[in-house]
């Protein structure tokens, strides 16, 4: 295979690797058979135990057999709530089930010089995403249902930590305090409950979360990313659950774990009690998309008074030094795709060049620098080769032009003439075929970077935007063509055309790509042109 044809063949797959990730977004059907804008991306593994059969009963948003349930309980919960200030977040909590009904995150304008924070959770009729907790069973315990009352409207963090309690009692006298806590430069918010048993029964109670959606905003159809659920087990198995497969998973048991709704650069986890097992569930309710976990039932004796093991939940950004530390396999929830192995390396080297320059734009370069150092030896042999095969291109049209209507004699000769001048076409495609998967791997780092949002450089506001001015497309487009001609012409007249119609095709392309993926592919290129020009230079003295 000559260099010509590989290059072909690898910027088909390309175009057809985008056209394939559009037509997945657009073509997504819900479990009625509505179309969806989300991408398709199956998970895998399952996890199974002794309990996953049980039948544990969580209210659901929208079940009417559940206490104290209202039509469209999730989309009317308009009464009093408190509002909690961080550093990071500022959450309204509904006095209907201790519900965060509403979550913004304080350093994330929805836009560049915005006062208005990027909104994660919500309330919003049409627009719902919650996180729900409570207690089991129904009719003694609080659901997500039962009302609370809390001392303060507001609770604003001056110091390092912030503890938010909402009370509940029973008519029978048990009291139970739901405790949210809050610590200083965290997305983390811990829940715990104390409850106080003031019967002469035995309480055996279960505590319960659940992320409750039914928005599938998708806002990016021409770079789609996931949107949907994931879980994470004790097996270390990770796997995403589409929304249209939420009615379709089976109850599965798991020690520790968690559960999560993923949405381009922001996501919302809920981490139970790591040392215990707790039971997980996926449904659809009424287009509502639910996720659960339940945990492990605790017995409190009469009179006594017991703090249930704690759970917590991340609200925030796909920000890894955030997700780093607070649960194993957190990280995972930047999407890097099956090629997850070579992207977290890439993602943790640009973090750390960035670390020491403070510039996203110029850590983008330095780390496409590093990557054409690495794969150095491997294109200069690449090159050497096309090089070679430039200098024969004369002769290898006059043997076309000798036999050109006998294919077999003609493949003779050319075999021939590779082997005297010691020549061998195939030697560049390997060097270009192990770079491939580095690349698409830079392409889901540059893509799932939260970091990258709003970042500027030069005259670009936002690296994660496109090029507002396509000055980078156009750039990349020139820079292609300039590679094609330092390559040898296709003997093929229609191999020709299709290759001075690719960097066209493809500054099309990238006039929406993000900004900054846009400036590693200008800076690879322009090296490539300087490596090539280089070594032509050697061997044409």
């Amino acid at each position: 295979m000559n260099n010509q044809k590989f290059f072909l063949i690898i910027a088909i797959f390309l175009s057809v690797f985008l056209l394939w990730d559009k037509w997945e977004v657009t073509h997504a059907v819900d479990a009625n058979g509505n179309l969806i804008s989300q991408t398709k991306i199956t998970g895998a593994g399952t996890i199974n135990d002794s309990l996953a059969n049980q039948n544990l009963d969580v209210p659901s948003a929208t079940n009417r057999n559940a206490e104290l349930d209202l039509p469209n309980a999730v989309a009317k919960n308009k009464g009093p709530f408190t509002t909690v200030t961080t550093d990071l977040l500022t959450l309204e909590i509904s006095h209907k089930g201790g519900t965060i009904q509403n979550a913004w995150l304080n350093d994330y304008p929805i836009e560049i010089n915005s006062e208005q924070k990027f909104q994660l959770l919500s309330n919003k009729t049409g627009e719902i995403f919650q996180a729900q907790s409570g207690l089991l069973p129904q009719g003694q315990m609080p659901t997500h249902h039962s009302i609370f009352s809390s001392k303060n409207s507001h609770y604003q963090m001056d110091g390092n930590s912030l503890v938010v309690p909402f009370t509940w009692q029973s008519e029978n006298g048990i009291k139970v305090t739901k405790r949210y806590h809050f610590n200083k430069n965290s997305y983390v918010v811990g829940i715990d409950y104390q409850v106080t048993n003031t019967t002469n029964n035995t309480l055996n109670i279960t505590g319960y979360t659940q992320l409750v959606r039914n928005a599938l905003d998708q806002p990016n159809m021409v770079m789609p990313t996931y949107t949907g659920g994931a879980r994470f087990d004790d097996q270390d198995v990770y796997e995403k659950i589409e929304f249209e497969d939420f009615g379709d998973q089976p109850k599965a048991t798991s020690k520790g774990g968690w559960i999560a709704m993923i949405e381009h650069y922001f996501f919302v986890a809920a981490i139970p009690d790591t040392n215990q097992t707790h039971t997980y569930s996926s449904k659809i309710i009424n287009g509502e998309y639910l996720l659960t976990v339940v945990n492990p039932e605790l017995a409190i004796a009469p009179g006594a008074t017991a703090t249930l093991p704690s759970s917590s939940l991340y609200i925030g950004p796909k920000e890894q030094e955030q997700i780093n530390n607070v649960a194993p396999g957190l990280d995972k929830t930047v999407d890097y795709g099956v090629l997850f192995i070579i992207a977290k390396p890439l993602s943790e080297l640009l973090n750390w060049i960035y670390s020491v320059i403070h510039s996203w734009g110029y850590s983008i370069i330095i780390l496409t620098l590093l990557i054409k150092l690495a794969f150095y030896k491997l294109s200069e042999k690449s090159y050497r080769s096309m090089a070679g095969m430039r200098q024969l291109a004369p002769r290898l049209t006059k043997l076309k032009e000798t036999y050109g209507d006998d294919k077999q004699k003609l493949g003779q000769k050319t075999m021939e003439l590779y082997k005297k001048e010691k020549i061998n076409p195939a030697s560049g495609c390997l060097p270009i075929l192990v770079q491939i998967p580095v690349f698409i791997s830079l392409y889901w780092v540059l893509l799932e970077m939260v970091e990258l949002r709003q970042a500027p450089f030069w005259y670009l506001t936002d690296l994660s935007a496109q090029d507002p001015y396509y000055i980078l497309p156009l750039i990349m487009g020139v820079s292609m063509f300039v590679q094609q001609k330092l390559n040898p012409p296709p003997p093929d007249p229609m191999q020709a055309k299709i290759m001075m119609a690719l960097p066209f095709v493809f500054t099309i392309f990238f006039l929406w790509f993000p900004s900054g993926l846009v400036l590693y592919w200008v800076v690879n290129n322009i090296l490539s042109i300087t490596q090539q020009w280089v070594i032509d230079k050697r061997i044409n003295g």
